[in-house]
């Protein structure tokens, strides 16, 4: 009767082993497909990440350019309206120095005289002397 319930017993233990033992294995399954799916992931959002990291160093490259464009232009810009106002008061320099050769007064050139608003600057009268010879209508 010992004997019997002794290996009814080690009968019931390798029946639990067993049961152990295939919940271990599916488990460590689990585990290993789940470990797979994350090294899957990782590789994935790895190379999302450089892919986006590249567009960003291509963007800021882009960006760079474009600013460096910009200031460039502007700075053309300003070098150009600097050029112009020199021309303009060197112009008033030469306009003020040859009024002033001539005898001529600024006010002068800027009469109200010299210029209707409706037709544009007075056309001046040519001077005919009355006192040109007559042609005469005999050619002989």
């Amino acid at each position: 009767v010992v004997s019997s319930q002794s290996t009814g017993k080690q009968w019931y233990q390798r029946r639990v082993r067993g049961k152990l033992l295939v919940q271990t294995n599916k488990e460590k399954n689990n585990l290993l497909s789940e470990l797979k799916d994350y090294e899957w992931r990782l590789d994935s959002e790895s190379q999302k990440f450089a892919k986006a990291e590249e567009q960003r160093k291509t963007f800021m490259v882009q960006l760079y350019g474009a600013t460096e464009a910009n200031r460039i232009l502007n700075t053309e810009q300003s070098l150009k309206q600097q050029r112009i106002k020199k021309m303009k008061s060197q112009n008033k320099l030469i306009g003020q120095q040859s009024t002033k050769k001539f005898g001529l007064s600024p006010t002068n050139s800027s009469s109200p005289k010299k210029m209707d608003p409706k037709r544009g600057p007075v056309k001046k009268a040519a001077f005919v002397h009355n006192d040109l010879p007559k042609i005469s209508k005999n050619n002989s």
